[in-house]
């Protein structure tokens, strides 16, 4: 399989592989006949295969998972989630998603494997208002940007000390079939969906910037194929943000007979408006696929079935 440039991915290792990302990617990389190790904090099976126990905050079981690989690939999707996972439990999001990036750097590195690609996330922009490119100055504003952050410099690190082929992507707000976290999005179509009032919980003057699945795929293999990545961080985002009335407007069209709003307008700044794709279109051939129209209307087919989002209120775990 090659795509955004030409390079053969090889051999790919993927972690986070029982995650929402992760086990998309694990299944799109089968389909296309790629061999995957998929590993999770723990065993099971993913993507129609078999997934391996892999805690990677535990360095010496990270190390044995590459060491004995023969990868010519890493995607690195292990890690938590998202700001509203294990919010209470600040030091074990840094030790996931900071510590264990850099174990997974550390281990490429001692056993050469070719391409590191790592799960970032715009969160690392905080509360930043208007336009954002890569070259705009980070200001998370909770522990768990801040962990992403720190994640990406082991990567710039790495890269530039010790010579690896490491990228960092600064993945926007995923959703779509699959995802398991509960989410504002998800609560508020699942009461669109059963005819109840559907009250988004956000403000008209906000603007969202939903990314969909099938995208945040398209974006990591892109960044694993890609003939020379020249840059080492990338946004992957669905590009300018559409304002929380466009969304509250398509469930509307989707669901004429309820009623879906969000919050008034707040006096606060209405945040980021638009995330700048434009260096993932020139160096990894990116470009979003799946306007939020039909990616909505995708989820709310995938959300009438037999409970895809897990049980409603559970708390999920980290995918490590």
């Amino acid at each position: 399989m090659t795509g955004g440039g030409g390079r053969d991915p090889g051999r790919v290792l993927v972690t986070g592989a029982g995650g929402f990302l992760g086990a998309a990617v694990v299944a799109r990389l089968r389909d296309r006949g790629v061999t995957v190790v998929a590993t999770d904090i723990r065993e099971s099976l993913a993507g129609g295969g078999e997934m391996l126990a892999c805690d990677v905050t535990d360095f010496d079981q990270v190390e044995a998972v590459i060491r004995g690989g023969t990868f010519a690939t890493i995607l690195h999707c292990g890690a938590v989630s998202g700001p509203m996972v294990m919010a209470d439990r600040p030091l074990d999001i840094w030790r996931i998603n900071a510590g264990g990036t850099a174990h997974v750097l550390e281990a490429a590195r001692r056993h050469g494997v070719g391409r590191i690609v790592v799960c970032s996330t715009t969160e690392v922009y905080g509360q930043l208002a208007g336009r954002i490119d890569e070259t705009t100055l980070p200001q998370p504003c909770s522990v768990y940007g801040a962990s992403k952050l720190a994640a990406e410099q082991a990567t710039l690190g790495y890269a530039r000390q010790h010579g690896l082929d490491a990228v960092a992507l600064r993945l926007s707000w995923i959703y779509g079939p699959g995802r398991r976290t509960p989410t504002a999005l998800e609560r508020f179509l699942r009461n669109a969906i059963a005819g109840r009032d559907a009250i988004l919980d956000a403000s008209a003057n906000e603007f969202s910037h939903y990314l969909h699945i099938d995208d945040a795929v398209q974006g990591l293999l892109r960044a694993a194929t890609a003939q020379s990545a020249g840059d080492r961080i990338y946004n992957i985002s669905a590009g300018a943000g559409v304002p929380m009335t466009g969304i509250v407007e398509i469930v509307r069209r989707l669901f004429p007979a309820g009623a879906a709003s969000c919050h008034p307008a707040s006096e606060a700044h209405s945040g980021v408006s638009d995330i700048d794709n434009r260096r993932a279109e020139l160096g990894l051939s990116f470009q979003p696929a799946v306007p939020l129209d039909l990616g909505l209307q995708r989820y709310c087919a995938a959300l009438r079935g037999p409970n895809p989002s897990g049980t409603p209120g559970a708390v999920p775990e980290a995918r490590r």
